[in-house]
Parts: structure tokens; sequence; C-alpha cells
């Protein structure tokens, strides 16, 4: 009997998805479902997709070249000699570990003014801006030199060009004069130039560390902080929880960039869940169409009761018989959700929806689709739970009274 057990519930179950017709609107609410779940999975693996790649593409275009993690004191500076970066080593999810003068300064040209970030660098230590720099290099920062390499935007906006001097003024290292307070200030030459985005292109300019130091008044050996580069920066939370010692604290890019990946992050959450609503509605249907189709076939199963069928074994008919609507909904959905995120740009030009040199960034997560899968199967099978339950407590003798 045990042998017969697996065929004969597929059988049935089989039997009662592909074989007469006679409940036209449950069979229509089973379809209903069906496509509705591969509706849902489809749109969660395309939209996720999409997000992620939004993520990724605003990594690499703007956390990539800010500090992503800084390890300083609340004086905003350290004596490197005393805080060696090697005790740091250890911090999970960093890449390298380099030195950096950093402040905000006044920038003014001799027709315009306007404020961005200093970074005082070492032209020898590792530094992404490099790939970006269209004139000159950063070993045209040398020590002593005050010289300076400016984003295309700023430029532009200060007038300047390569050759030109522009006076870089710091309010938070001023110095009392018999005229007043006044801020530290220096003329500096501009060397080069560096093109990566509108956002980086004015935020960011890059001198030589020892420079920087001067402009700062920092004493010998003194820096900013110890800048960390993160192998994942959205991860910032991983290395912020870490222990410091000597009263040291975290520094990181959420305070500058913070509210736009929170923004992105929240939209991508919103609009999951709005799809997930899509979902659940087909569970739902899953839930109404088996439930028409235990009553439709009460008479069938007080029958098989009789034949010494077990309720668990009526219970397994109606839970494959509705899980088959999920599985096959998610499957399909799945599939076609990897077919379209991977080829989303080809398919949006292919339907004259995608605008003009701007393609939609897409980065598939198989976390995520692992995730997606499972979830949906695991409903599918929940929603079918109940029906199948009020299936195995039909009462032979009541439903068959007037057969």
């Amino acid at each position: 009997m045990s042998k017969m057990f697996r065929p004969l519930v597929f059988f049935i179950s089989f039997r009662y998805i592909y074989g007469q017709k006679n409940d036209g609107f449950g069979h229509f609410v089973s379809w209903l479902s069906m496509l509705g779940i591969m509706l849902g999975s489809l749109g969660l693996i395309v939209v996720l997709s999409v997000m992620n790649g939004l993520e990724n593409q605003m990594q690499g275009n703007i956390l990539r070249f800010l500090p992503q993690a800084q390890i300083t004191s609340p004086q905003n500076r350290i004596n490197r000699d005393a805080i060696p970066n090697q005790q740091f080593a250890n911090i999970p999810n960093v890449a390298r570990i380099t030195p950096l003068v950093t402040s905000d300064v006044v920038l003014q040209s001799g027709q315009s003014i306007t404020v961005s970030t200093l970074m005082g660098i070492n032209p020898q230590d590792y530094e992404p801006i490099s790939d970006y720099i269209y004139w000159g290099s950063l070993d045209d920062l040398q020590a002593g030199q005050y010289n300076i390499i400016l984003g295309r935007t700023l430029a532009e906006q200060l007038k300047v060009t390569v050759g030109d001097q522009i006076r870089l003024m710091v309010t938070e290292a001023s110095q009392i004069t018999p005229v007043g307070r006044i801020p530290s200030q220096r003329l500096f030459t501009v060397v080069g130039l560096f093109a990566v985005n509108r956002d980086i292109n004015q935020t960011l300019i890059y001198v030589n560390q020892t420079d920087a130091q001067n402009l700062l008044r920092y004493p010998a050996n003194t820096i900013t902080s110890w800048r960390l580069f993160l192998d994942n920066p959205l991860d910032i939370a991983t290395v912020v929880s870490q222990p410091l010692p000597n009263h040291l604290i975290f520094k990181d890019w959420r305070s500058k960039r913070g509210e736009l990946f929170q923004a992105v992050k929240m939209e991508k959450n919103v609009m999951g869940l709005l799809i997930s609503l899509i979902v659940i509605v087909a569970a739902f249907n899953i839930i109404t169409s088996l439930s028409l189709l235990v009553i439709e076939k009460q008479g069938e199963v007080a029958i098989l009761q009789t034949q010494g069928l077990s309720r668990f074994k009526i219970m397994l008919i109606f839970i494959i018989q509705g899980a088959s609507s999920g599985i096959m909904g998610t499957l399909l959905g799945s599939i076609l959700g990897i077919i379209l995120a991977l080829n989303i740009n080809q398919i949006m030009q292919l339907l004259g929806l995608s605008f003009a040199g701007i393609d939609l960034p897409s980065l598939i997560d198989p976390s995520q689709i692992v995730l997606i899968i499972g979830g949906l199967l695991m409903l599918s099978l929940i929603s079918t739970l109940y029906p199948a339950y009020r299936a195995a407590n039909i009462q032979p003798a009541e439903a068959l009274r007037y057969e």
C-alpha cells in the first residue's frame, strides 16, 4: 500500500487539475492565481534588479570617490605616528587604509567664489580619481609647490583653467591678526582637471597632503584621519560597529550622502511591498479556487474515505492541486523576470520606451532570486492548508446523504 501512495495521490491531484472542466469559474480563478503569482515574481525580480543596479551605479559614481569611512578623533585630527594604521587592519570589509587631510574650504578666483571639500593626499597612494584626470596627473601634486586638481564643473564655475591660480581659505584654521580674525589662506595653481559626474566634479578638490597640512596649520605628522576604502560601502554598519581605542571615532559617507541612499533604499522597499500585494491577492485566489474545488468534489472525497484513504492523503491531494498554480506561476515568472532583467534595455528599445542615451542599470542578486522563489513557493503551500484541511474533515455520511 505504501508503494501506491505517491502515484495514487498524484494521479488524483493531476486528474483534478487537468481532468474534467465542469467548474469553469473555479478553474478560471485557479489560472488567475497562477497568473498573479507569475506577474508578482516577474515584477519583484525586475524591480529589485533595477534598484540594485541603481544602488551599485551610485556607489561607483559617488561613494567610490568620497571618504567611505574615516577613523579620527573628536578634534578631527590625529598623530599618525602615535596612532598607526596597522592597529585597524583587522576591521572587516576594509580593502586598504591611507592617510587623509580633509576640510571644507572656500575657493576664490578672479570671477567667482564657491565652496568645496579639500582632499589632501599623497600622490603615491591609491586614489580612485586618478583614472578620471584628463589633464595632468596626481604626480603634479608635489609638496611645497601648492598645486591643485579641480573637477571640470568647478573649474567652469570659477572660470579657471590649467595654469590659473585660485585662493583657498579655511575658516576652521583662522588666526588672529591686528585687523581681526582671518581664515588661513593660500594661492594654489591649477595643474589638472578631472571629469566624473556633476556631483563629484563640484564636490572634491585634490592637493598634496603636506600642502594641505600647511594650509590647515597642522603640526608635523598630523592628519585629519585614516581613510578606509571598503569592499562594500553600503555595508557601513559592519565597520562602524567595531570598537576603537584611545577615544577614536568613526566618520562615514552617511553624514553627507546618507539621505540620498536612504531614499533609494526606501523606494526599493516600497516598490517591493506594492508588487507583493499582487502576490498576496494571488494567494487568496488559490484559497478561493481550492475551496470551490473542495465543495465540488466533496462527494468524491467521501467515497475515497469510505475506500480507506486516510485524511492525510486527502489533504495531500488538495495541497498538490492548489500548490501547482503557485509552483508553475513562480517558475515561469522567475524565468521571465531573469530574462527581462538581463535584457531590459534591449527590450525597452524594442518597445520604444527607452530614453536616448540613457540605460537602466540592472544587477541581479542571486540571494534575492532564491529568497523570492522560496518565499512564493512557501506562500503557495501555506495557502492550500486550510482548504485541504476542510477537505480532510468532510464527513462521508453527510456528504453522501443526498447522493
